[in-house]
């Protein structure tokens, strides 16, 4: 026979492995809840984080609209030279006490105006006299070609409004590009910003976690009275300092995030989790090679350029504009005339005409003065064509030193470092045996620590600068 307590172990493992189902469904239901409930996370590298950026950016969207809102411009501008179908109509009333006088008349183009001045309407047309009693109808089938002997005569000048608006465009199109490249910038900016002030919360963590063994073996030793309270204090105060830098390093770095959300276009409740990111590479060029690669590469320059191009088309515009208005007109027809309209079908009778046009300001006083404002016009964007290449000059110089200085700078500061880590070695085999207080090692402790803080502030300021500097060359963004 069984003995009870063989009963009473069966029975408690029964209500233990039923409260062990319970708690497990219970955990399951808690976490399908919360699936849902919590808050999206995403890792990101910081290649990840630049292609998000360009993808979502708002500033680059925009830009994006602009550029398209711009090549509209030239649709409508090259609509100049479509064909036209062009209704038209008049109607003239005069009454008087001698007699009574009406005409009316309808019709409709078919216009064409070629790159070169010459326009071309062509179409029918029904006019309607009325003399006190008597009517007469008029239908006429013609072709008028009027071309620009002076003024207007050229294909440059006549597709004026089209170039204008494809170097509007092409504008735009630089414009997506520099705001492609400050957004990388910024975006490459906030991202090691938020790692430096994460690195920063580990690093005062850890320092934190060694005060506060000072500060309890420093409490432990004042009990037994091998210690004063001046120990204690001395290990107290720099830990309540790291706990506050720990708290400020965390609001810096939740900042940071935040910052970063707002640039990828994310909403505010997503978490983000960094990897740290490897030092990036750059060609070793020398000063002059980089100064070069950057006159050659920078899009400030090429739309400097294109600027004075455009100047330079505009003079020439500008200068034609000083020409009289000198048109010839010919033109052609067939046409009837009749005191029904049904006999003014007939088109019997032909129509000649030849004739030139002209029409001017003799002294053309604004016209004049407009190509001396483009003269001038040609000589600041040269001016300042040369004076942005000296910029560019001066921007790759300083860059390329600051950059050989944050070399030197990590060495100085990796020398700290084991410079340090010596020092409270030292200071602390001192304390164990007694031969120095808690004061030396605290020391030690912080000095490390700000060793350790210069040299992460100075590997992402090397960072920072490979990225400005290829920036600066022209080189951070490919050219589609």
């Amino acid at each position: 026979m069984f003995k009870p307590s063989f009963f009473i172990a069966l029975v408690a493992m029964v209500i233990v492995f039923s409260v062990r189902d319970v708690a497990f469904a219970g955990t399951n239901a808690i976490s399908q809840n919360g699936i849902s409930d919590q808050t999206p996370v995403i890792v990101l590298t910081l290649d990840e984080t630049v292609d998000i950026a360009l993808l979502n950016n708002c500033n680059i969207i925009n830009s994006q609209y602009s550029a398209e809102s711009q090549r509209y411009f030239i649709d409508a501008a090259k609509a100049l030279f479509d064909l036209k179908l062009i209704p038209a109509g008049s109607v003239n009333l005069n009454s008087g006490s001698d007699s009574d006088y009406s005409y009316t008349s309808i019709g409709l183009q078919l216009q064409k105006k070629m790159e070169y001045g010459t326009t071309v309407p062509v179409g029918p047309q029904i006019s309607r006299w009325s003399w006190e009693s008597s009517k007469e109808y008029t239908m006429d089938m013609g072709v008028t070609i009027t071309q620009p002997l002076l003024r207007g005569l050229g294909k440059d000048i006549t597709t004026d409004s089209v170039q204008s608006a494809d170097a509007a465009y092409k504008t735009s199109l630089r414009n997506v590009y520099q705001t492609r490249v400050n957004t990388i910038l910024e975006t490459i900016s906030v991202y090691y910003e938020a790692i430096r002030q994460m690195e920063t919360l580990h690093l005062y963590e850890k320092m934190a976690e060694r005060l506060q063994g000072h500060a309890e073996i420093a409490r432990a030793k004042e009990k037994v009275g091998v210690s004063t309270p001046m120990d204690t204090y001395r290990a107290e105060i720099p830990l309540k300092e790291a706990q506050d830098a720990m708290i400020m390093a965390s609001q810096s770095f939740q900042d940071a995030k935040d910052r970063m959300k707002l640039l990828l276009a994310l909403p505010q409740n997503t978490e983000l989790e960094l990897s740290i990111p490897e030092i990036p590479e750059i060609q070793e060029l020398s000063l002059d090679d980089a100064t070069e690669t950057a006159l050659n590469k920078r899009i400030e320059i090429e739309q400097m350029n294109q600027d004075l191009a455009e100047a330079q088309r505009k003079a020439a515009i500008t200068k034609h504009n000083i020409l009289p208005d000198l048109n010839l007109v010919l033109g052609y027809g067939r046409y009837d005339t009749s005191d029904t309209m049904g006999k003014s079908t007939g088109f019997d009778l032909d129509r000649y005409s030849l004739s030139l046009q002209a029409g001017t300001d003799i002294f053309r006083t604004a016209e004049r003065a407009a190509y001396q404002q483009s003269l001038l016009d040609i000589k600041i964007l040269n001016m300042n064509i040369e004076s942005k290449k000296e910029d560019i000059r001066r921007q790759v110089r300083k860059q390329w030193l600051s950059l050989r200085e944050a070399v030197r700078r990590i060495n100085i500061r990796q020398s700290q470092i084991k410079q340090g880590e010596e020092k409270i070695a030292l200071a602390e085999v001192k304390f164990a045996h007694q031969m120095a207080d808690n004061f030396d090692v605290i020391e030690a402790e912080k000095e490390l620590q700000n060793a350790r803080s210069n040299l992460l502030a100075a590997k992402v300021e090397y960072a920072l600068g490979i990225y400005n500097m290829k920036a600066i060359m022209g080189l951070l963004v490919p050219r589609d």
